[in-house]
């Protein structure tokens, strides 16, 4: 399949790139914000238009020639990157702001890029301003241009007729037909029993944690390039970037997630915003990592996100990530600090762990390995037969414990009744019920006979006469 044409949103902060990527996309899925600079590293989505498919990126705003901090630096870099990348660029430059010089400075560093290049001439809110807007951005003698409000919507159709037209003149017989896209890479999957002997097409998997713990470095990693900007500085990042990679066959979406810090914590108006869009990304996700810093305490927080995690129904792997801080190390380390873990986390008892090293790629490839396998956990079928033999067995090793009443209830079968995740239906003499820990001595035993690791099962009680 050929590549799709790469179109990127250059330009300076609060021009409205953002804004407009979300819209020519048709989903929030940029963080929109009026903070400058808001967009830091890169995002990126397919678009298709009058038959004609391309890969649009928003990319962070430029704020000077010569950076104040390391992460304006890298924002810099990484926004020139997706430029040289680029099959087209759109400069995107404000009509309440007019034309600056900064405007002009990076449309010259634009041009050396000898690239086609389209003004995107935003904010033109009110169709009346439409031609002074064209007069004033008429200097900067791009023949390419078009006004538009990325807020409203109006001028949007005409910059896509102006990118398709731009794209045929390029790729004469390069453009991607909509049957032959992979559009279905970007769009949420929630798999059904039709997936049952197979993997979905894309398993999405969702890395989170609070801040500083190494997610946005293991994302880099994970597939083996600068995705994601690095900083010490807490909150560094905002949107939500994701990268697809193959794993065996397997096509797996990471998505790196905004740092998750207690409530009370919470910044800027702009923070709280990130941080609901980690869990939206969270809750369509297949897969969780719950990365944690081991070299420090675990923490309430940590705590608090891995009951979260546990109330989303995901399947969860714990990384204990920055392993490679850990001094003096034996062989029985790992035991010590999987004990430390489940101690302080017991209802992720059930949950994968892998001490892996972001800045070292220790056991990094093994994260994906565990993806997959836990994601097919959560179709696993035990037969009747099977289920039958297992609850006999597990009864006499241990008498059912009642919740109330005298008696101890009697337990007539037990029968899977779906997947994703596994759940179990038993049943149970009427006017009986079975006490809560019973339960979960029942999900123990199915993991240790039948497995179903990193994925939370379901057991519901039926009680008949």
């Amino acid at each position: 399949m050929k590549e799709r044409p790469k179109v990127a949103l250059i330009g300076r902060v609060n021009v409205g790139k953002s804004t407009l990527f979300n819209k020519l996309i048709g989903e929030r899925k940029a963080l929109e914000s009026s903070v400058a600079g808001t967009t830091r590293d890169y995002n990126h989505a397919p678009v298709a238009w009058r038959d004609v498919e391309f890969e649009l990126v928003d990319t962070g705003g430029f704020v000077g020639t010569e950076p104040d901090n390391d992460i304006d630096a890298a924002t810099l870099r990484i926004a020139s990157e997706q430029a040289e990348a680029a099959d087209i660029l759109i400069l995107v430059v404000s009509h309440i702001d007019g034309l600056l010089g900064f405007d002009i400075e990076i449309l010259h560093a634009l041009q050396r890029l000898t690239k086609p290049i389209i003004v995107a001439i935003n904010k033109v809110d009110k169709p009346k301003d439409h031609e002074g807007a064209v007069l004033n951005f008429a200097e900067t003698g791009i023949t390419h241009t078009c006004t538009m409000s990325a807020t409203t919507g109006q001028g949007t159709g005409d910059l896509l007729d102006l990118i398709a037209t731009t794209i045929r003149d390029q790729f004469p017989t390069g453009v991607i037909s909509n049957d032959q896209s992979e559009e279905h890479l970007y769009k949420a999957l929630t798999p059904t029993d039709k997936h049952i002997k197979g993997q979905p097409d894309v398993l999405k998997l969702a890395i989170i944690g609070q801040p500083n713990v190494g997610k946005s470095s293991l994302l880099n990693a994970l597939v083996g390039k600068e995705r994601a900007i690095v900083s010490p500085t807490a909150h560094t990042t905002r949107d939500a970037h994701d990268e697809f990679i193959t794993h065996n066959n397997q096509t797996i979406q990471v998505i790196d997630t905004a740092g998750i810090r207690r409530r009370k914590q919470l910044g800027d108006v702009l923070e709280k915003f990130s941080i609901d869009l980690s869990l939206r990304n969270l809750r369509s996700a297949h897969v969780a990592l719950l990365v944690i810093d081991i070299s420090q305490p675990i923490t309430y927080q940590d705590k608090h996100l891995s009951e979260r995690l546990v109330e989303t129904g995901n399947s969860i792997i714990v990384i204990a990530n920055k392993w490679d801080l850990i001094p003096d190390k034996h062989t029985n380390t790992i035991n010590e600090y999987t004990t430390y873990i489940h101690k302080h986390m017991p209802w992720l008892m059930w949950a994968p762990i892998i001490f892996t090293s972001a800045e070292t790629k220790q056991r990094v490839t093994n994260i994906l390995d565990t993806t997959v396998a836990v994601w097919t956990e959560r179709f696993r079928r035990i037969d009747d037969n099977a289920l039958d033999k297992f609850i006999k067995k597990i009864i006499a090793k241990h008498k059912p414990s009642r919740d109330k009443g005298v008696a101890h209830p009697y337990v007539y079968r037990m029968r899977q009744t779906g997947v994703n995740p596994p759940h179990f239906e038993l049943t149970i003499k009427y006017k009986k019920s079975l006490h809560e820990s019973y339960v979960r001595f029942i999900k123990n035993q199915l993991r240790e006979q039948f497995g179903f690791a990193g994925t939370p099962i379901k057991i519901y009680i039926q009680s008949i006469k």
